[in-house]
């Protein structure tokens, strides 16, 4: 390698080790105060920790509907600040926010609203009524939860990390004692059990939200974006362009997160051990995936910003670059989890049938962890080039037509069990990381129909 791709590639690397850094750790405490909730409720019994946990399910998967939204801003805010196009930042970042609340009303009817679908999948009417009380609690922090999504956007896009990982390094601490205290009724809170998680949570969010806001609206460096200079109405034509954009990708989280939901009942079928052994390496996988899903949301940042300086050369090698990062750093955690799983498993459970069980789908998951390291590189790519329709029918694809029927035939029709359902995602997900790779050599590849890249092209939304 000559010495001048090698000083870019280095280039590459170090900024979106500079600016993914703190999304990992930031991801890692989102992880924290669901770990604790499930740690807290359990000590109240099976029947709090079922509430929380239907709760925190349904929850989960209608706001990564929305929040999939709000996530355009991210690319969009990104595009403008590689293009200079400062006060676009300002003008869209005011506009996320009123999507941000025009997104959390549907959410919050859906959430309170639960208890006929409840019903409707089997759910224990002893566990119903908690589990509604924890959604009607929560609701109330559902605006903050979008609205602090869209500053943490805008931060994203013009690479400040660090705020962001501060914010919820705060946060943390005060989200575990918020649903403690209302859990169990300490510090002269009501004891309301596991609804009172839901009321933490909710607080959580507007606190997050408070700190967010105010460090973006008073840093220095985010004056020349205006933010907060006039005063906008919300604006079909951008809402409509943010829409566009963001939808596909909210509808690729749903999908994905319906997949796994939609795994868990299949396994649900086979019995308690493999519930037990399926959740332990689900566990394990998240935290792993943690590393390459922060590196991958750097690269939506990264390849946005040279998309918007008008260099596709730059957004293309930087895409390549973040790939070969995430998948290396997935390898390295693939291999580490095929050498230990043994040992691994022995580390979340003391029961011989459920840990034999774990140490085998381990064996499994190695596969799918470099799979998964490589897609999620790929799609934040793709998403930094406002590229997310194609994806999402590819995820479509991937998901549902390669995940989930590998997953019933293997695991289910031809009775290899939670090996059978593993070996399913494994495949998609190492599919969707071909696929998506594909389509970002495609959209980067010299081609007579390449739009033309660079502020004007950007400002006019033809990269979308």
């Amino acid at each position: 390698m000559s010495a001048a791709p090698c000083a870019a590639w280095r280039r590459d690397v170090a900024a979106i080790v500079r600016i993914g850094s703190p999304l990992i750790v930031t991801n890692v405490f989102s992880i924290g105060v669901a770990v604790a909730d499930t740690l807290m409720a359990a000590s109240l019994g099976p029947g709090a920790l079922a509430a929380v946990a239907i709760g925190s399910g349904v929850w989960i998967a209608l706001f990564l509907l929305g929040l999939g939204t709000v996530m355009a801003l991210g690319p969009t805010v990104a595009q403008h600040y590689g293009a200079g196009q400062h006060a676009r930042i300002g003008a869209d970042t005011r506009q996320g926010l009123w999507l941000a609340l025009l997104v959390a009303l549907p959410v919050i009817v859906a959430m309170r609203s639960s208890t006929p679908l409840l019903r409707w999948v089997g759910i224990d009417e002893a566990v119903i009524a908690p589990a509604q009380g924890y959604l009607d609690l929560l609701s109330w922090g559902v605006p903050a939860a979008y609205a602090y999504h869209a500053f943490k956007q805008m931060n994203e896009g013009v690479g400040s990390t660090v705020p962001i990982m501060t914010v919820m390094a705060l946060a943390l601490p005060l989200n575990v004692a918020l649903n403690y205290a209302f859990l169990f009724g300490r510090l002269g809170a009501p004891a309301l059990g596991a609804p009172g998680c839901g009321l933490g949570n909710a607080i959580a969010f507007w606190i997050m939200l408070a700190m967010l806001a105010f460090h973006t609206l008073r840093a220095p460096r985010y004056r020349r974006f205006e933010i907060v200079t006039r005063w906008d109405w919300p604006q079909r034509a951008t809402q409509r362009r943010l829409l566009v954009l963001g939808v596909p990708i909210g509808c690729s989280l749903f999908l994905q997160s319906g997949l796994f939901t939609t795994v868990a009942l299949l396994m649900g079928a086979l019995g308690t051990v493999a519930v037990a052994a399926h959740q332990v390496v689900l566990n394990y996988s998240g935290l792993v995936f943690m590393v390459p899903l922060g590196f991958g949301m750097a690269l939506t940042v990264c390849v946005g910003q040279a998309v918007g300086r008008g260099d596709l050369a730059s957004a293309a090698r930087i895409g390549y670059t973040g790939m070969a990062l995430c998948g290396a750093l997935s390898l390295l955690a693939g291999l580490t989890t095929l050498l230990l799983a043994g040992r691994i498993a022995a580390l979340y459970t003391a029961d011989a049938a459920v840990a034999r069980l774990a140490g085998e789908l381990f064996r499994i998951a190695a596969f799918l962890q470099i799979g998964d390291g490589v897609q999620v590189a790929a799609a934040f790519a793709l998403r930094g080039l406002k590229d997310t329709r194609v994806p999402l029918l590819l995820n479509a694809f991937n998901y549902w037509g390669i995940g989930f029927v590998l997953a019933w035939l293997l695991g289910i029709e031809l009775g290899y069990g939670a090996h059978g359902i593993w070996a399913g995602l494994a495949v998609a997900l190492c599919t969707a990381g071909v696929l998506l790779i594909a389509r970002f050599r495609w959209l980067t590849s010299c081609r007579p129909r390449t739009p033309p890249v660079g502020p004007a092209a950007v400002a006019a939304g033809e990269l979308a």
